[in-house]
Parts: C-alpha cells; structure tokens; sequence
C-alpha cells in the first residue's frame, strides 16, 4: 500500500526536528489520521508524536509553552476555518512572543466530487472561505497552502526556515484534504534545506557609541523586559553588568531576563530608575516606557536594541532613542562586553557604590513587601501573600508561567527559562495551555501556572484539565481568585480617576461573581482541588499541592479566595 500525501508531509515535519503535533481533528483530517495508522502497521519512519488537544486554543498555548522550554519550533494542526478561528488569539500571542510555530489547518476539499477526499458532507460547503489564511494572515510571517505531493518536502523546508528566522514567529499553511489524501508514490524529489539565518550582530559604529556613553556615564542602566527570550543572554548581561558596573533594572519582564539577586538590580520599577540614570539602554522593549507615567530624563542618551528595535510590525510606537542598534541580545552583549574592556579605564569608580545603594533600596523595598505578605489571622488573602509562599517552596529550576497576578520579585527565581509572563498582545487564557505544554516539553521539572480566575476561565479549563489527565502532565494551577477582573477596573481608574463608576463602585463591567468552584474542575479529571480562604492555610496548602504534583504525578489547582 503506498503511503499518501499526509504521510509525506509527517514525516518532513521529523525531517525537520519537530518531534510533537498538537492536534485539534475535524473532518479534514481524514488523510493524517490514515497516514498514522498506516505508518503504525508497517513499522515506518517516526513522525511527530500527535498530542490530542481539545480546544485550539490549548493546542496553541501547549505548543507555545513547549517552545519557551525545549528552545524548538512547534507544530500544530486545526481543523480548517472554524479551528484556525478559535486559535487566532493565541497566533496573536505567538507572534508578538516571536514563537517559531508551523500552524497548519486543514482546509475545505476544493473539489465537489470526483476525487479521494472530496466533498462528502455538508458542512464542507460552509466552511470554505475565500481566502482562509486571512484570519491570521496580519499575525503571521508567511502563508501558504500545499498543492502538489511534489512539493510538500520544499513547502515544509521553507515554512521551518522562515519561523525560525530572527525574528522569530508563527507561520501558517493550509492543507486540503483531497491534496493530502492523494497517493504519494513517487519517491520524494530533492529538497535542499533552508537553515535559518544566523544571529543578528549589532553595527560596530554603534557598539562604539554606546559603548563609549556607558563607559562615561554616572549611572548607566539596561532595562530589559524580553532579551531572556534567548537564555544563552542572561549570563553574558549578569557579566557585563557586574564587571562594568552598570544597573540593570527588569520592568515587566516577560522572561527571566536576568537573576533577582544580581547586585546591580535596580527592581523592576522604572520610574525610581528613569529618575537618576543618565543613559538607558532599553533591550527588547517593546514599550520602553508609558509616558503618563514615567520617562528618561531629557538630559538622558537613550538607546533601543534588539532584533527589531523599531518593532515595526506594531502599527504605531514612537518612543525616542538617540540610538537604535539591530542585534540579538546575546550578540550585543558580548559586544559590548568587548568594547568595555577596552574603556574600563574611564569607569568612575564612584558609580559601583551608587549602584549598590539603589540595589539596596531595591532589596529594602522587595523585603518590606515580603513582610507585608507573611500570613496572618483575620487578614484578607493577597496576590503578593500567594506570591511569597510560592517563592518560599519552589526548587530554582521550577518554572513559573505567570498570567497577570504573580508578584516576581517574590518569586526568586534565578535561572533561564524558569519564568514567562503573558505574552505583550495580551492575549488570555495563555498561562495554563502553555504550562501544559512546557511540563510536557520538560517533564523532570516542577511546572506552576499563576492565574487571575478571568484568566483561568479563558482558559478553557476543562479542556485543559482534560489534557493534563490525558497526557500525564501534573502542573500545579494556583488562582487568585477576586471574582473580578482588575484590569477592567483599572482601566476605568486609569482614563476616569474622578469618574462615577469610580465613585459608584458599580456597573464597571468587571463582576464575575459568583465564582464557580474552581477546584472542581481539576477534580472532575483526577486531580486534587482545593479553596483556599485562610491566609494562615496558604502555605500548607501550597505545599500538599506540590507534593501532589511532584510525588504521586497528579494535576492539582488550588483556588484561593483573596483581594
């Protein structure tokens, strides 16, 4: 029996080193599932293991998180129109994470009759749209639909290659099911591979400037929020920061871009920081800065870098820079870290010691909060109490995915890739589909999602429960649970400080009371749930939920009630 096109299209997937497909089937998927099954009786060739997901959605989010851990690019498949719909907020996601995500979707059969694979059932008209791949075409770095068994070893080489080029991100490719059914009996043709492009390296005209503005100047600081994106970054910045004498200050950091206990962290809020340096390098930051709130100073040289510095796929962003430096973070440190050795004659000596007291301020600040969330009798239970006693039990290579309440100063965490925060799109219901993901990604490591009970019910919960329960992945899920959404809250604060919703503490569109029992939706698949209303209860319980995961290899969420 010869093998079809699916099967073809498998196995160039493994050619190419992605390992998982995340599925979501539906009706297009007839050809994938025969070419397992196939494959299966004769003993074939190993294809991508096919994790079952059952909502986008999760399948997105998982093979997201599987990214941020393992360092590959994913593959996922949908089902046609309706499936790439549903993901379409976690393609957003993606993209503004600079995900390298093969997204393929099976499409509507083109013909009506005639052949394998055609139409057969009604909603094969339905589905069908003009042009499919523009749910996601603004998000996405290139689209494509495979046409010809001929073609399938060069359309996959290519649609690796361009996710996997700096900068990195989700690239899409429709399949129709008569196409993919059709017989592959011809050998494969030659496909040469496309590697991706090398790293990025900074102008060297420009690491002179810069570096010649740092070496000079009284309180230099790199603010990074997503430059731990590349781990192989956070010991090349804890080096050059601590030999330089430079601050690093850390604000929304959507990754572990360097170590809490660094002894030039400055904390990660920025306007203490934006108020005394006298030159900024912003690194991967996308927002720099929020005027209405903080900026650099006026007498401040302000330089932005990064692989795209401009972020020019954002429609509008105009924050100053005297510099702007194209480059890999890894690249531009180490760059820089050259051309500082050959200025450290010129460092003030003084500044290591301004730069040790505002860490100090820092530490002050972050163990004042500490205190402040210690448990207590007859106290409400807050997002920094459930962050403190997290930090207190966790290992250092446990890895938090933190959605919105999480308080990472109180985290500790001290290695690469132990900590993401939502993606910048903003995106929710991402913070458990891709713990899912990572646990599965990295099975020997503690994985916790932190989640705003909004969050958590974006999430598709029993979807994703669903998946932990069938894949054998024991995440712990903690949410902090104030029957509300903040940020809606916020925002109404923000635009209408003196407005009558303030005033009125009503009609603010932020209610979601009366919250379900969370914790029932993990133990309606095995795992162990529990409420969590006492403060002085919260570290025992996060404890017993730890040894849950950890010891018998069970899912469990604790659903704590605070404010």
């Amino acid at each position: 029996m010869s093998e079809n096109v699916a099967a073809r299209y498998l196995a160039a997937l493994a050619e190419r080193g992605i390992d998982t497909l995340f599925v979501n089937a539906g009706t297009d998927f007839a050809p994938i599932v025969e070419a397992y099954a196939r494959n299966k009786e004769v003993g074939g060739v190993t294809l991508p293991a096919p994790v079952v997901c059952a909502h986008e959605n999760l399948a997105a989010g998982m093979a997201h998180g599987a990214y941020l851990v393992s360092g590959k690019p994913q593959a996922l498949m949908l089902h046609v129109s309706v499936g790439t719909a549903n993901a379409v907020c976690a393609v957003i996601n993606a993209s503004r994470d600079r995900v390298p995500m093969v997204l393929t979707a099976g499409r509507s059969p083109v013909l009506e009759h005639g052949a394998l694979g055609a139409r057969d059932l009604n909603i094969h008209w339905a589905q069908e749209l003009f042009d499919q791949a523009e749910l996601v075409r603004q998000v996405v770095k290139w689209d494509y639909e495979l046409r010809d068994a001929r073609q399938v070893e060069a359309v996959v080489d290519r649609a690796v290659s361009v996710a996997t080029a700096p900068p990195r991100g989700p690239v899409y490719l429709s399949l129709p099911r008569e196409v993919l059914a059709a017989d592959a009996a011809e050998p494969a043709g030659f496909a040469p591979r496309t590697p991706a492009p090398t790293a990025v390296h900074p102008d060297p005209a420009a690491i002179t400037e810069l570096a010649d503005r740092l070496a000079a100047a009284e309180l230099p600081v790199i603010a990074v929020m997503a430059s731990g994106a590349e781990p192989e970054s956070v010991p090349v910045l804890d080096e050059l920061c601590s030999r330089f004498a430079i601050g690093v200050a850390d604000n929304a950091s959507r990754y572990l871009n360097v170590r809490c206990n660094h002894p030039y962290h400055l904390g990660h809020q920025l306007g203490p920081v934006l108020e005394r340096a006298d030159v900024v390098l912003f690194v991967e930051c996308d927002v720099p800065w929020i005027a209405a709130r903080a900026t650099p100073r006026a007498d401040a040289f302000v330089a932005q870098a990064g692989i795209d510095p401009l972020f020019s796929e954002y429609p509008m962003r105009s924050h100053r820079a005297d510099l702007n430096i194209t480059a890999s973070p890894t690249a531009l440190f180490t760059a820089l870290a050259a051309a500082l050795a050959e200025r450290g004659a010129r460092v003030d000596p003084g500044r290591a010691e301004r730069l040790r007291d505002a860490h100090r301020a820092a530490v002050e600040a972050r163990e004042h909060l500490r205190e402040r969330s210690a448990p207590r009798a007859g106290q409400p239970i807050t997002k920094a109490m459930i962050s403190a006693a997290l930090g207190a039990l966790l290992e250092p290579d446990a890895i938090v995915f933190n959605e919105y309440v999480a308080v990472p100063e109180l985290l500790g965490r001290t290695e690469p890739r132990t900590y993401f925060y939502l993606p910048a799109a903003g995106g929710l219901g991402w913070g458990l589909p891709a713990a899912l993901g990572a646990k599965l990604a990295a099975p020997q490591c503690t994985v916790v999602a932190t989640l705003g009970d909004g969050a958590y019910l974006f999430a598709n919960p029993a979807a994703c429960h669903h998946a932990a329960a069938k894949h054998d992945l024991p995440v712990l899920t903690v949410v902090a649970n104030n029957s509300n959404w903040s940020a809606v809250d916020l925002a109404t604060r923000l635009v209408y400080p003196e407005g009558r919703a303030v005033a009125a503490e009503e009609e603010r569109f932020s209610d979601l009371s009366p919250s379900p029992d969370l914790a029932a939706y993990c133990i309606a698949s095995g795992g162990h749930g529990e409420t969590v209303t006492d403060p002085e209860r919260l570290p025992g319980a996060i404890e017993e939920a730890l040894h849950v995961v950890r010891e018998q290899g069970r899912q469990a969420l604790l659903d704590v009630r605070c404010v």
